[in-house]
């Protein structure tokens, strides 16, 4: 049999990323680097031919996203890197940064070698030509409009680019040569370059073959959202696509079709072929996976079977928010349901009857399948939406996924209402800036067919219509799942009491002149470029480990600049060792005594709130729960409100990070269930009723946070901890206790507790 017919199966997973792999690139047999979200490259090598690829190094020389990686054929392997800090890189062998390239004023989403220059691309609307020897701009080529700009280099040397007005140009030299306007019906997302064609992929679903010179050869239809990246085969008789469907397809270029679609747990962003004919890909669940019609390089069955059920679980968990990005797992005839046993309880499959797909769920009690609901989709269909405290649950014409921050947020819509009035509730829902409600609202104009001029048109009433809920999706915003944070800061006041206190400390503790300079220049970036900054390493440490020295009456401006460090990624590093942090820890929650000033325990209080913003340092902080914990009791019963806020957004984020840390570990082989911590979860339970009980009229926010942490840890109580936790609200009479404060805990939150303390859900 020849191996193009030979079905891709997994190889091996990559897990090392804090957040979704946005790239990856393979620079030799033995070495494979990915970037994130998490502004990391990850260098992976094999320590020998015949064994598997581990964790090399973590490169953090970006201070934002990892866009695009690309290897370079004039200095066999150094690389090229790409990031949303408006920047891109070249690094040596070892990920040592060689040079910074500086100039474009946007996300650099693209980057690949053109001999001794090298092209990159921008969400500026430009892509930009450099030397790479000295850095130098050498030509500026207008691509198109703001936004998303992809490019590529045809074997003429001319440059091809692909931008957000669906337009393709080429280049020689600075000069525009040719431009083929919609060349798809939407965003032109990536360009791969053969030697005798090129392949773009679209926002449009579709990916086309176009010759050197801009004819079309071809359309490849088959994936179902947004298509991400197209890369050919090292004997260019094979090409991979990778889209928002979650798939790796793979399509043969002697007759154009589809040979095998390969489902992923979430959003798959590129997908890299290696020489060997595997091929690896990067996804939004932060795994980097290796894809093999090798058998010898298989995984084991066990391991396949894990990823396979992560990918399905996935595809169901999407269809139930109401998703369309995810591909549905082939379902099996409704005749074999009968005979096939669940292997673990909860376990979710597909079964076809006719033409109509349905979801069950195994009952290991009762040996039976549990049917869920109907599975629905595609273009046409009504998407269902999970509903949220702002939009609710039901079927509309459109859910949207909408790329903002470091996250897709589905924004649901329906055929009459206003976008501007949607748009200006999407980013109420998602807390950003009322700039941002035009651009919104243009992009759901575009994105459904309506009219700029009806989408001005005024609203009667803010009332979003209630289309009937579908029977398979409970509407519930618990749990929670995204931490709150203190992110706004004044940094000049800062910095003046900083240098005020360094004047009025003993000597042997004082910054000096250089010192001095470097807190200032930190402080600067930090201002003014947020997580875009890039800092010194002597910036970072008078930050750091100077000033944390300084006597407890003189810390509270430090913590507060500690406070707002750590929204950068740099801070991620002082908990990758292997304490973990454990000794800052310490030190911080030594803060916490009863003779530590308002301000100290309030900034050191928001300080440890803000570290669940990054999955290291959360982790850090979940192995740590006792000292933290013990630390923050006494503060929920301070006289002064802003430290409650803050205390009780610490217990808020702990009962996040408690529920999903009992997901079960999606590691590979040997996936397990995650234990749920209940003495912990009673513990954070019973901080929270306390500080209802005992706090007063002017702790609003504060009570609203500590009644969400009941309603956080209620779902995982049900399901792992037998009720403890609500046995314990119905004793102490929770919901009563609730009542004198319910407008300040708000009646929709209120609501929802009565719904998981109903005799019904428990």
């Amino acid at each position: 049999m020849a191996a193009m017919d030979v079905d891709y199966e997994l190889s091996q997973q990559l897990i090392g990323h804090d957040s979704h792999v946005r790239c990856v690139c393979v620079l030799s047999p033995d070495l494979i680097i990915s970037g994130g979200l998490d502004a990391q490259v990850i260098m992976w090598k094999k320590p020998s031919a015949d064994q598997p690829f581990e964790m090399a190094k973590t490169l953090h020389h970006h201070s934002d996203w990892v866009n695009d990686l690309a290897a370079s054929t004039n200095m066999p392997g150094h690389f090229y890197s790409a990031s949303k800090d408006r920047t891109a890189c070249l690094l040596d062998a070892e990920g040592n940064p060689v040079r910074q390239f500086l100039g474009h004023e946007d996300n650099v989403c693209c980057v690949v070698e053109r001999g001794a220059q090298l092209v990159t691309s921008s969400w500026d609307g430009t892509a930009k030509v450099w030397d790479v020897a000295t850095g130098e701009l050498q030509h500026t080529l207008e691509a198109g409009p703001p936004r998303a700009v992809c490019c590529g280099v045809l074997p003429t040397g001319e440059i091809v680019t692909g931008a957000q007005d669906n337009t393709l140009r080429i280049f020689r030299g600075a000069e525009e040569t040719k431009k083929i306007e919609n060349a798809h019906s939407s965003i032109i997302r990536s360009i791969s370059v053969h030697s005798t064609h090129i392949v773009t992929a679209s926002n449009d679903q579709l990916l086309k073959i176009w010759s050197l010179d801009l004819c079309e050869m071809g359309t490849l239809a088959g994936h179902g959202n947004f298509v991400y990246g197209a890369a050919h085969s090292m004997d260019g008789q094979t090409l991979f696509s990778v889209a928002e469907d979650c798939t790796l397809k793979r399509w043969s270029m002697e007759d154009s079709s589809c040979k095998q679609s390969i489902s992923h747990a979430g959003s798959v962003w590129q997908a890299a072929p290696m020489a060997n004919g595997d091929v690896a890909t990067c996804c939004e669940d932060k795994i980097v996976r290796i894809w093999t019609n090798n058998p010898a390089r298989m995984a084991t069955e066990a391991e396949k079977q894990v990823q396979a059920e992560m990918a399905q679980n996935a595809a169901l968990n999407a269809q139930a928010k109401g998703s369309s990005s995810t591909s549905m797992p082939e379902a099996a005839d409704a005749s074999e349901m009968a005979t096939t046993v669940g292997k673990k309880n909860g376990e979710i499959k597909c079964f076809k009857d006719g033409a109509t797909t349905f979801a069950y769920s195994w009952n290991a009690g009762d040996n039976c399948w549990d049917k869920i609901g109907e599975v629905t989709g595609g273009a046409s269909a009504k998407k269902a939406y999970a509903g949220d405290h702002i939009f609710p649950a039901g079927e509309y014409d459109f859910v949207f996924d909408v790329e903002w921050s470091d996250k897709m947020a589905l924004l649901p819509f329906n055929h009459g209402q206003n976008p501007m009035e949607i748009a200006e509730w999407f980013c109420a829902r998602e807390a950003i800036g009322k700039t941002n409600i035009d651009q919104i609202r243009k992009f759901i104009v575009a994105n459904s067919g309506g009219t700029a001029s009806a989408a001005a048109a005024p609203a009667a009433a803010p009332v979003v219509p209630k289309p009937k809920a579908p029977e398979s999706v409970t509407q519930s915003f618990f749990p929670l799942s995204t931490p709150l944070l203190f992110k706004d800061g004044k940094y000049d006041p800062l910095q003046k009491k900083i240098l005020e206190f360094n004047d009025q400390v003993d000597p042997s503790l004082k910054m000096n002149d250089m010192e001095r300079q470097n807190l200032i220049d930190g402080i600067q970036k930090l201002s003014k470029l947020g997580v875009r900054a890039e800092f010194k390493k002597v910036e970072i440490e008078v930050v750091h480990l100077k000033l944390i020295e300084w006597p407890q009456q003189f810390l509270f401006p430090v913590m507060d600049l500690w406070r707002l460090w750590t929204l950068h990624p740099t801070s991620s590093d002082f908990f990758k060792g292997s304490d973990r942090g454990a000794p800052l820890i310490a030190k911080v929650c030594r803060n916490l005594t009863p003779d530590a000033s308002d301000p100290l325990t309030m900034c050191t209080l928001r300080y440890i709130a803000n570290l669940f913003v990054f999955q290291t340092n959360r982790t850090a902080c979940y192995g740590r729960r006792e000292m933290i914990l013990k630390g923050v009791a006494p503060t929920l019963q301070s006289a002064n409100k802003n430290i409650k806020l803050a205390a009780a957004t610490v217990l808020l984020n702990f009962a996040i990070v408690l529920h999903e840390q009992s997901y079960p570990m999606s590691t590979g082989i040997g996936k397990k269930e995650m234990p749920w911590e209940a003495e912990s979860a009673m513990d954070i339970a019973k901080l929270a009723f306390r500080f209802l009980e005992t706090s007063g009229p002017e702790d609003g926010d504060a009570q609203q946070r500590a009644a969400l942490c009941i309603g956080t840890l209620l779902p995982r109580d049900k399901e792992k901890g037998g009720g403890a936790i609500a046995a314990a609200c119905q004793e102490a009479g929770f919901l009563a206790k609730l009542e004198p404060i319910k407008e300040k805990v708000t009646p929709k939150v209120i609501e929802e507790l009565k719904k998981l303390l109903s005799a019904g859900g428990y």
